[in-house]
This record gives structure tokens, C-alpha cells and sequence, in this order.
């Protein structure tokens, strides 16, 4: 078996396109939708693409679109599946979206396929299946997330600290110390951190709403480094908090007091389909902006 990979260029669009056509999951139920110059503007304007070669043959390609830090296609021939064409064209498309400065890179596919597996099994963070039967995928650079420790403490502390002094997210004043915020965060509720290497780079704590009759609701407190946010790491909190929650039998997901003038949190959360459910008038005292609304937010955990 002699495979080679290269730089795809216009003239391999037609071998691309019949392999896109083939292939018997994640199969366009109209053909006509993907055209020769949507391939031409991802090798030439958008991105850059890749083919695998089996004895001269094209068996496979991927594409990476820059502006959207996403991979716009990876397929391989059915005829050559399991020759791990697939893993290396995918970190192909990868590693040139890294080189570029992209820091997170999405996609999406069918939910249950080949391709869902494999993104699993190479780290990616599994999202949501949104209602076509896609699932979303998400990769942050570098980042991976875990259960916290009672040693990342001072640096969970070190990150918090700088968001509490913004007063523009959290209710917390200057009286709440890091005993309280230990309490807070390793105690009842289990705790995770999004690490890069070594460095604590986010973090996120999440259980039940209340107890007893309302314990089939979970609800999460989320915090990101300020020198991270803009770069995936929210998102990659926030989905890996969905998912686990989904693995501990939570039916629905609720914040409880969501600052209304938290722009970026509220557009995150409104793209991984929350609602809001209620408006609490002036709840919030803004450092800046003075009396504010503050939101309860509602999702259904699917199964």
C-alpha cells in the first residue's frame, strides 16, 4: 500500500467530486448543491484543501475554510475506508488552520456515522445534534479539559479574581475571598478546568439546580482567563458541561442569573440553545452601566 498526501489543486475537483458523491454516509440529497466553483473558492480563496493518493488514484480529500476556522470536507473513497487516509487528511486541515492563527476549529456530520466516531476517538469535544441530525464538534488548540484538583486551587483563584474585579458578570463583590470561593467551587458540586499544557485556562463547576424535587435540573458556573477569552474556551466549557451533564441523567439545563449586558456569554448561550425563560428587572448592579436586567436561561438536555 503506497499512500501520498499533497496540496489539492483545482485539476483533482473532478476526483473529489465523485468521491463526494460516493461516499454512503453524510450522502448530499442534492447533488447539484456542492458546484465545481464552491471547490475552487475552498482550494484558492477560502482555505486550502488536501488529497490522499493510493498508487496514483485519488482516494480521499479534505478541505479547511479559514475564514470560518472550520473543515469545510474530509472524505475517503467507501471503496478505501479504513486505511487511515481519513485521520491524516483530517490533521492536515487541522494543523495548517493552527499555523494560519486559528485557535479553535469546528465542523459538523451526521450523528452515528463513521466520521462521528472518529472525531470522538481524535479528542475533539462532541456538541450537539442540532435538528437535522448533526452533530457538532469542536477542537481548541492545545486545550484539554478535566476533573479539578484540590492543587489547581490558586490558579482556578488567580482567574477569578480579575472577573469579579470587572463587575460586569458576577454578583460576587470585593468580600467574597478565596476561602469562600473554595467553598464554592470544592464542595458539593464537582469542578473541571480547561487546561493548555500545564496552565489552567477555564473552568467551569456544575449540579444540580436544587435538591429533591428539582434535582433532575442541572445548573453551571462558568469562568475564562482573561487573556483566553475570544478563543473557544468558553464554548469547549460550556459543551463539555451539556455533555456531562447528559451522562449524569440531567434532563434540563438552567442558569439562574445570566447579566443581561454579558453580550458574549448571551450569544454563546443563545447559539447552544438556550431560552430565556424569565427577566429579573435591575437584579444586577453594573459597574458601569448601573442597574441592569439579569436573565434566567432554559435548555432540554436531549438524549
Amino acid at each position: 500500500m503506497n499512500l501520498r498526501f499533497r496540496r489539492a489543486t483545482n485539476s483533482d475537483i473532478p476526483a473529489m467530486s465523485a468521491i463526494r458523491l460516493a461516499v454512503r454516509e453524510n450522502a448530499l440529497s442534492n447533488p447539484a448543491r456542492i458546484t465545481r466553483q464552491m471547490y475552487e473558492d475552498h482550494l484558492e480563496r477560502l482555505g486550502q484543501g488536501w488529497v490522499c493518493e493510493r498508487d496514483g488514484t485519488v482516494i480521499g480529500f479534505s478541505c479547511a475554510e479559514l475564514e470560518g476556522s472550520s473543515i469545510w470536507a474530509l472524505f475517503v473513497d467507501p471503496a478505501h475506508e479504513g486505511l487511515g487516509a481519513g485521520k491524516r487528511l483530517l490533521r492536515l486541515a487541522v494543523d495548517w488552520l493552527f499555523a494560519s492563527g486559528t485557535q479553535t476549529v469546528v465542523l459538523s456530520t451526521a450523528a452515528g456515522t463513521r466520521a462521528d466516531r472518529l472525531y470522538l476517538a481524535q479528542g475533539w469535544q462532541r456538541g450537539e445534534v442540532d435538528g437535522d441530525g448533526n452533530v457538532h464538534y469542536l477542537l481548541v488548540r492545545g486545550t484539554t479539559i478535566r476533573r479539578a484538583e484540590a492543587n489547581d486551587l490558586d490558579a482556578m483563584w488567580a482567574i477569578f479574581q480579575p472577573l469579579l474585579a470587572g463587575g460586569d458578570a458576577f454578583p460576587f463583590g470585593e468580600g467574597f475571598g478565596k476561602a469562600t470561593f473554595q467553598l464554592h467551587w470544592f464542595s458539593s458540586h464537582p469542578a473541571y478546568v480547561a487546561c493548555a499544557g500545564e496552565q489552567i485556562l477555564g473552568m467551569y463547576k456544575l449540579g444540580a439546580n436544587y435538591p429533591d424535587h428539582g434535582a433532575h435540573v442541572a445548573s453551571a458556573t462558568y469562568a475564562v482567563a482573561l487573556q483566553a477569552q475570544g478563543k473557544g474556551i468558553g464554548r469547549a466549557l460550556v459543551e463539555h458541561s451539556l455533555a456531562q451533564a447528559r451522562r449524569e441523567g440531567f434532563l434540563a439545563m438552567q442558569f439562574n442569573y445570566v447579566v443581561s449586558t454579558n453580550a458574549p456569554a448571551m450569544a454563546l448561550y443563545r447559539k447552544l440553545g438556550f431560552k430565556i425563560a424569565g427577566t429579573l428587572p435591575q437584579a444586577f448592579r453594573h459597574r458601569e452601566l448601573g442597574l441592569v436586567d439579569a436573565y434566567v436561561l432554559h435548555r432540554f438536555l436531549e438524549a
